[in-house]
């Protein structure tokens, strides 16, 4: 699945919910779309769990894992519900980071993971919005505190936004 059809994907879910202002209520977002989040210790490496059952959706999230972690985690699932939910009922997810190419990328399992993140990305950190940040606060991306405050405005942590950012290409633009 191409990164531009996740991030329509995603922006149809904003428009959907008429979501323009920050953070984003993700978790007003799932319960609207039926799915419930449950917290526990779901065991050390085991950052989150995908439980379908007949389209309905459990999202199970690691409570010793980061608040920002959490969230991301939350989105990560909420994206293999969007966007995998018809090729499987049971998503484990051990907290390993799909952002780096391996031999192992190439497979369908790091495939739907590697979306999951860029769904997760695309939700959480909307290109417009960092853009629209960037420009209302004349944010500089060559400096850390930058990305650090963006971080903050979106709630997640600033090595997804350093991440998002460079994906996004936003760093040549806007900084460095």
């Amino acid at each position: 699945m191409l990164n531009k059809r996740i991030e329509k994907i995603t922006i149809n879910i904003l428009e959907e919910f008429n979501i323009t202002k920050l953070p984003i209520p993700l978790e007003k977002i799932i319960e609207k779309k039926g799915l419930s989040i449950q917290f526990d210790d779901l065991g050390e490496g085991v950052s989150g769990v995908l439980l379908i059952n007949k389209g309905n959706g459990v999202i199970g999230v690691n409570s010793y894992d980061p608040l920002v972690r959490q969230r991301f985690t939350i989105a990560h699932e909420y994206g293999h519900y969007e966007l995998h939910r018809s090729n499987k009922e049971l998503f484990i997810d051990k907290g390993f980071s799909a952002l780096y190419r391996n031999k192992n990328s190439s497979t369908g399992e790091i495939t739907i993971e590697q979306e999951a993140n860029a769904f997760a990305a695309a939700i959480l950190m909307p290109e417009s919005l960092i853009i629209k940040e960037i420009r209302k606060n004349k944010f500089d991306l060559s400096n850390d505190e930058t990305v650090k405050n963006l971080a903050n405005l979106f709630n997640v942590s600033s090595a997804a936004m350093t991440y998002r950012i460079g994906n996004l290409n936003l760093f040549f633009k806007y900084g460095y």
